[in-house]
């Protein structure tokens, strides 16, 4: 493609000139050689082979030159003043600006965290997740079930250890709609990947054991233990290591409290 459009280039133009490189004039609008490579570059590979032919050259340049000229009897028409136009046009620069904070922040955040790797803050060794597996081998599997009380938690407790089906109680009563449908089923974890409230108390589980009710920041959980597996060091050695950066994060994080104090406003979060 890139020989293509180069080909194109001395094709057309042929070498930039006093010109700048115009292609065709549409009243007081240019049509420059690089926007006709730009706006080739956007249509198909076969179109673009045509387009290197003498006839595709002419029909494509035919085609910007009917855009340019859509584009100047709207402008010289009505429109531009009319109320509908202004108010479109500050929508659409309202959505601009923002899309432009959004990859403003995005970009910030981004060199921020990968400063934060080249000087070591947040920086994992291997030794380190070495250590980690060492103490933490263990993956596990669980299903659970959210509920808003103690009293609930304890009724589907005392259901789910008499024997009813643990995957239809988490289907019709958890709270947790993104584990509901999957029969409470959470993702396999190592330690650290779980709540913290609740992570101590399943890895002490016993398989097929139901613990409960198990108290959270998110309300009462009944839990199942399905399975245990020990994952070698090459299995888990990713995994680890995004858990040890994110704990670094949350530390260097916690450092900044002080000076940018977080206040939950509305009473519903609280």
């Amino acid at each position: 493609m890139r020989y293509l459009l180069a080909v194109l280039a001395l094709v057309v133009c042929g070498c930039r000139n006093s010109r700048e490189g115009v292609v065709a004039k549409v009243g007081a609008a240019k049509i420059t050689q690089s926007e006709f490579q730009r706006k080739l570059a956007e249509v198909a590979q076969d179109y673009q082979n045509y387009v290197a032919t003498p006839n595709g050259r002419r029909q494509f340049l035919d085609i910007l030159i009917r855009e340019k000229l859509v584009l100047a009897a709207a402008q010289a028409s009505s429109i531009p003043k009319s109320v509908e136009f202004r108010m479109q046009l500050d929508r659409l620069k309202a959505e601009e600006e923002e899309r432009l904070n959004e990859g403003r922040e995005y970009l910030l955040t981004r060199l921020w965290l990968d400063d934060l790797r080249r000087t070591g803050v947040i920086q994992v060794s291997e030794g380190e997740i070495r250590d980690y597996h060492r103490k933490y081998p263990v993956e596990v599997e669980v299903r659970h079930i959210l509920l808003a009380t103690p009293t609930e938690a304890e009724e589907l407790a005392k259901k789910a250890r008499a024997g009813a089906n643990f995957a239809n109680l988490a289907k019709a009563r958890s709270l947790d709609a993104a584990t509901a449908t999957e029969g409470g089923r959470m993702q396999p974890s190592i330690y650290g990947e779980i709540i913290p409230d609740l992570e101590d108390i399943i890895f002490r589980m016993r398989i097929g054991e139901v613990g409960g009710p198990l108290k959270s920041k998110f309300g009462y959980h009944v839990i199942r233990k399905d399975a245990e597996r020990r994952l070698d060091l090459a299995t888990a050695h990713d995994r680890i290591a995004k858990l040890l950066e994110k704990q670094k994060l949350d530390r260097t994080l916690q450092s900044f409290q002080e000076k940018f104090p977080v206040e939950v406003v509305d009473e519903q979060f609280k």
